[in-house]
Formats: C-alpha cells, structure tokens, sequence
C-alpha cells in the first residue's frame, strides 16, 4: 500500500470513537468519551442516569412530544458559551455521538457563530462523519431560518 493510499483510508474505529471538536474547546461525543474527557461535560440524553459521568444533564429530546425543546437547546448553547468564556474546553455527549450530541453541537453552531442550522450541521459532520441529522426535531422549524 503507498502513502497516499494509507492517508485516504477511512479513520480507524479507535479515531471514530474519540470526541470530535466542532469548533475551538468544543467537542461532540459519546457516552465512553465523556469518561476520560477532562473539562466541561454536558449529557443531552433523555432522562439523567445514575451511572452518567460526572456532568451537567440538559435533556435536549423529548420522547412524548418528539421533539427537541428549543428551550433546552438555548439553554445548552448559553452553557457551553459560559465555559468556553471561562476556559474550559466542553464536550457535549449522548449515549453513541451521533443524534442527540450532534443536534446538542449544531444548535451551539447555530446560536454562537449564527450558521444555518443545516450548515452548522454540515461543521458538525465534517468533524464527525456518522452523525444523523436530527433537524426535523427541532419544533417550529420556520423560525430556523
């Protein structure tokens, strides 16, 4: 196999299961990158659970209602904000990384740096290829754009 052939080559399991970092100090992850993260660490996962690593809950997705609170979402943007303001790099994490911490990482783009919601999701994806665009969550999806 030639060099250029080895640098084209799909990241390792290993990479794909680290955090990845949307923007400067903030990352999206999963469930096992939360255990090891060192700094601020926001669960987006539907209900707390008392084996969660140390973290601040912020239920983004409600099961009921199927549907993402923007409420909630606007309330994990301004923390993530008050972090990074204060220093601490952040990591925003789900069960797996790739539905609920995605949204959790495109809504901060969305609100911080006043991207589209799609191409915040479009950052979020380039950072961490097997996300799921979880947009049609969002309520009053009109008011996005």
């Amino acid at each position: 196999m030639t060099a250029s052939e080895k640098t084209r080559r799909a990241p390792s399991v290993k990479s794909r299961r680290s955090p990845s970092e949307i923007a400067p100090g903030v990352f999206v992850g999963g469930w096992k990158d939360a255990v090891n993260f060192e700094g601020t660490r926001f669960c987006v996962l539907d209900e707390a659970r008392p084996d969660v690593p140390p973290s601040t809950h912020v239920p983004i997705y409600s099961e009921a209602t199927k549907a993402a609170s923007r409420a909630n979402l606007d309330r994990l943007a301004d923390a993530v904000r008050k972090a990074r303001a204060e220093g601490s790099p952040v990591l925003i994490f789900c069960g797996m990384g790739v539905r609920r911490a995605a949204l959790g990482g495109a809504w901060y783009l969305h609100r911080a740096e006043k991207l589209s919601l799609d191409a915040a999701y479009d950052r979020v994806r380039a950072a961490r290829p097997q996300i799921e665009h979880a947009r049609q969550w969002v309520e009053d999806r009109s008011a996005l754009e």
